[in-house]
């Protein structure tokens, strides 16, 4: 099962090679979490671009990457190791869109081939890294949602991965759930991976108030659509992100940092106890990602409570405890 933490998105070059990130990843120990999902960031231009790059502001050296890599695996913690691609332009991963065909004779576009040849050098490059340090998982990026349905192209991706690294390969979307007449299709790329995630954010409350048993009956429907996919496609299922901020009402869109104006680390603490709880009975659950440990991009709003900070991160709030619990119980 995984128990762990994301740690590392959009960390800058030579981060990873700081004093700093190795406190975080003693803080990590400390709590007895067994996984990190470690992510490096990659770049594209643009949600069209079919070009991917390691960015010298935005992309960790591979040097860095092994090293911690390795300090990782010294404080007996497991690593799944996640590159994640990131757009300049801003929009989020899970718009990139390649489309592919030909509507005017001989003016064939092919973005979506383009897209999956560069693709398939990063993977090569970063499961050379993985397969170096020893990493337990590999991740294939996450919520690149308009690309779920790409089968024939993630196949190859796969089998390119299985002929140089040996360990978990993994992919995560949002609501993966909902794609479960996919599943029908007994050749569909999620087949050949050994496990499938989901980005969970769902909400446990209408008001932001409730304890966390209400929490857990709100939340129910969603475990019920979870168990469906799950024992439909017969492998491993877990939450390969799950967040909540840390501020008032943010049950109530757990995703979000502008539910309330004032800190409030129980309203985190409250919807981690009450995921685990509505999952940990379940025989098909693969665990959970926190998202996330680390806060790379300055977000102000999280910084203007003099309480506490309002984001994702749990370290030094009450989620932590909550965390320690599940991870050693």
């Amino acid at each position: 099962m995984f128990k762990g933490v994301t740690l590392g998105y959009y960390a800058p070059n030579g981060y990873f090679a700081s004093p700093v990130a190795k406190t975080e990843i003693d803080r990590i120990a400390e709590l007895g979490v067994p996984w990190i999902c470690l992510v490096t960031t990659i770049m594209q231009d643009a949600f069209y671009s079919t070009r991917m790059y390691r960015d010298f502001r935005n992309t960790p050296s591979d040097d860095e990457l092994i090293d911690i890599i390795r300090y990782i695996h010294s404080k007996d913690i497991k690593v799944m190791l996640r590159p994640m691609i990131e757009c300049h332009d801003g929009t989020q991963r899970s718009y990139l869109t390649l489309p592919q065909g030909e509507i005017q004779p001989g003016m064939a576009f092919n973005y979506r081939n383009e897209w999956f040849d560069n693709y398939a050098c990063l993977t090569r490059h970063y499961l050379r890294i993985a397969s170096k340090t020893g990493c337990e998982a590999y991740g294939f990026d996450s919520e690149l949602n308009n690309l779920v349905g790409c089968s024939k192209n993630w196949l190859k991706i796969v089998e390119l991965a299985r002929s140089l690294y040996s360990g978990h390969l993994t992919t995560c979307f949002i609501r993966t759930e909902r794609y479960i007449d996919l599943l029908n299709d007994k050749d569909f790329w999620f087949y050949s991976l050994d496990s499938v995630g989901t980005s969970y954010y769902y909400p446990a409350t209408e008001d932001g108030k409730g304890t966390v048993e209400s929490m857990v009956e709100f939340m129910k429907p969603n475990a019920e659509t979870m168990r469906r996919f799950a024992e439909k496609y017969g492998k491993c299922f877990y939450l390969g992100e799950c967040g909540c901020c840390s501020v008032e009402n943010a049950t109530r869109l757990p995703y979000y940092w502008k539910n309330g104006k004032y800190y409030d680390g129980k309203q985190q603490a409250d919807y981690m106890a009450a995921v685990i709880r509505l999952f940990e009975d379940q025989p098909w659950w693969g665990g959970m990602f926190w998202w996330k440990w680390d806060q790379q991009i300055v977000r102000p709003d999280f910084l203007d409570d003099p309480a506490g900070d309002k984001g994702f991160i749990i370290y030094g709030k009450p989620a932590a405890e909550v965390m320690r619990q599940w991870c050693r119980g």
